[in-house]
């Protein structure tokens, strides 16, 4: 990209990151359970490949919003609406905080990600070669 990234962008590399991080941690935890001995060994196992699985895919979007692809948007905000959803859900669990903090950065990262400026620069569709098809 021979343009300088916009500050939302960065800042929403950043968080979807960081949310790729906080998976990578659940599924540590996954594991950790795992060894402890599970009620539910086979839902423990599920529940860790799918958080990795998850972070890997968040994590690969993260790089193409970076490098400027557009493929990446559809992911982050698939993950942002997720979160946002569970995150109501604990709202009504009573963990008010956490549901609070979800709702705001699943709002953060989709506002970023959908920024004009964000969009302008995510328009390729091409591969690592740089090529640019925009219309």
């Amino acid at each position: 990209m021979s343009t300088p990234r916009p500050a939302l962008l960065v800042v929403a590399c950043g968080l979807v990151l960081l949310e790729a991080l906080a998976l990578v941690a659940a599924a540590v935890a996954g594991v950790v359970v795992l060894v402890r001995g599970a009620d539910a060994p086979a839902v423990a196992a599920f529940l860790v490949a799918l958080a990795l699985g998850a972070a890997l895919l968040l994590g690969a979007a993260a790089r193409a919003l970076w490098g400027g692809r557009r493929w990446g948007r559809g992911p982050v905000l698939t993950a942002q609406v997720l979160l946002v959803v569970v995150s109501t859900t604990l709202w009504g669990a009573g963990a008010r905080a956490a549901a609070g903090a979800g709702v705001a950065l699943g709002l953060l990262v989709a506002v970023a990600v959908l920024a004009p400026a964000v969009v302008a620069v995510t328009g390729r569709t091409g591969g690592d070669e740089g090529t640019d098809t925009r219309r």
